[in-house]
């Protein structure tokens, strides 16, 4: 038989950590009060029923807490919560531990079917726990209505399946007759509306009639088109019967017409081979005519060979001739061109000397240039070295105040690096308050929504037992 052996609670209301041994048959749990007794049993729901809901059962200073329920074959069940994770973890007889997670305010089938530990159903809406109970709670069902006595005693002899089974037959031929009841009434307005239909089945013969003439029309229609078609080919047949008979009788000599179409064409066949052959005949003259003038004009072909060689020869020459000619005209250029220069050169020596006089003129010329920038540069800095030497009488005076200016500027920098942070911290102070503000009319409604769930179960969240308005005021106003 499988029973919880231990439970260990971890930062669990009151509970640092506590290991608590139990026994396979009865267990009591005795103490002086707020020592944490209903936290065990607290813990020990949580664990196996994932009752209650939130956080606000973690230690004060901790951010997490779980409760570890062992049971006698080595099989663990850990729950665990914290401010951002909430989970569940089994551990079976082997040492293989699973994780669940997104399991919402129920506990996961895995559990269930290993620990075999639920509530018992005493109505449709109420259950109970056989085998844990809390401080000042009664002996079973002696605390409860007589409606969920009557309703468990009715359940754990099993009359609840045969009332269940009742109420859903009555509740099936309450509906059934409720449907009937509808069906009727569309089948008496359906056939009070076929009345107004009557009418429809002389409509129908008529209509069968009319159908009939219609397409007895439209056959004689069809005849009288053909017949008249028929009629239009009969009067062109006439005409071109008479067409044809007046071609007959202009055509009565077309045999003779015939004979001389024959001797025509021979005729013809005959003039075409006539003048094919003239044509070849005239064309074969026109050829021999030019034949004749083209030897003619090659009587004397190989003195026109031997000149065309002498011609070839003499182009040549020409060639050559030519390009002498041209280099022979560009030496002749470039000769009176050095002409010119030697001309223009022949003084070249006294120019030479005057260049050197110039070079030397130019280099003294530059020389008292620079030593011309040099004096004017040196009276400058003179002049305003004695501007200096005057405006540097006073420099004490000027460094104190530069000291002092340079003290008051840091000074300055600190007090806007204050002011920045003063605006930043006010800043930052009217979006806390704007988010407080937020957070605390959120929290009010939230209140107000757990106050009308409260009301409305009138059970404690903690300990699950009942309470009144008064208590109820008390828990709502212990979060504000």
């Amino acid at each position: 038989m499988q029973y919880i052996k231990k439970i260990i609670l971890e930062n669990f209301q009151s509970h640092k950590y506590s290991e608590i041994e139990l026994d396979p048959y009865l267990n009591v749990i005795v103490g002086p009060s707020d020592q944490g007794k209903s936290a065990i049993i607290r813990a020990l729901k949580w664990a196996l029923f994932n009752e209650p809901a939130g956080d606000f059962f973690i230690r004060e200073g901790e951010n997490e807490c779980s409760v570890t329920v062992i049971f006698s074959d080595n099989v663990k069940v850990k729950r665990f919560r914290s401010r951002s994770k909430n989970a569940y973890y089994l551990c079976d007889a082997s040492g293989e531990e699973i994780a669940f997670e997104g399991f919402g305010t129920s506990v996961p089938q895995e559990i269930k079917d290993m620990i075999s530990i639920r509530k018992v159903e005493l109505d449709s809406n109420v259950s109970n726990l056989i085998n844990i109970s809390e401080q000042l709670e009664g002996p079973f069902l002696l605390s409860e209505k007589n409606s969920t006595k009557a309703n468990s005693i009715g359940r754990i002899v099993g009359v609840h399946i045969v009332d269940d089974a009742l109420k859903d037959t009555l509740r099936d031929v309450r509906n059934l007759k409720a449907k009937r009841k509808s069906h009727e009434n569309v089948l008496e307005g359906l056939q009070e509306n076929l009345r107004k239909y009557d009418y429809l089945d002389n409509l129908i013969d008529r209509f069968e009639k009319l159908k009939d003439i219609k397409q007895a029309i439209y056959d004689k229609k069809n005849r009288l088109d053909r017949l008249s078609k028929l009629f239009m080919n009969l009067n062109e047949i006439k005409k071109d019967i008479i067409s044809i008979n007046k071609d007959l009788k202009e055509l009565s000599s077309i045999h003779r017409i015939a004979k001389i179409e024959e001797r025509l064409k021979k005729d013809i066949q005959h003039f075409n081979y006539i003048m094919y052959k003239f044509t070849t005949l005239t064309s074969i003259k026109s050829q021999i005519k030019d034949d004749n003038e083209l030897l003619y004009c090659l009587r004397n072909l190989n003195e026109v060979e031997e000149v065309s060689r002498y011609i070839e020869v003499l182009y040549i020459k020409l060639n050559k001739l030519g390009t002498l000619n041209a280099k022979y005209k560009d030496a002749i250029d470039k000769i009176d061109r050095h002409n010119d220069v030697l001309l223009q050169l022949k003084d070249i020596h006294y120019v030479e000397k005057k260049s050197k006089l110039i070079e030397e003129y130019l280099s003294m010329i530059t020389k008292l240039l620079k030593i011309k920038a040099k004096w004017d540069h040196i009276n400058k800095s003179l002049s305003t070295g004695e501007v200096y030497v005057k405006e540097l009488s006073k420099i004490d005076v000027i460094s104190n105040i530069q000291n002092s200016l340079d003290t008051k500027i840091n000074l300055l920098n600190k007090l806007i690096d204050h002011r920045n942070r003063y605006n930043r911290i006010k800043t930052n102070r009217r979006q806390l308050q704007n988010n407080l503000k937020d957070i605390n009319i959120h929290i009010d409604r939230l209140l107000v929504r757990y106050e009308s769930i409260l009301t409305k179960i009138e059970i404690c969240p903690i300990c699950f037992g009942s309470i009144d308005k008064f208590k109820i005021n008390e828990i709502v106003n212990s979060y504000r």
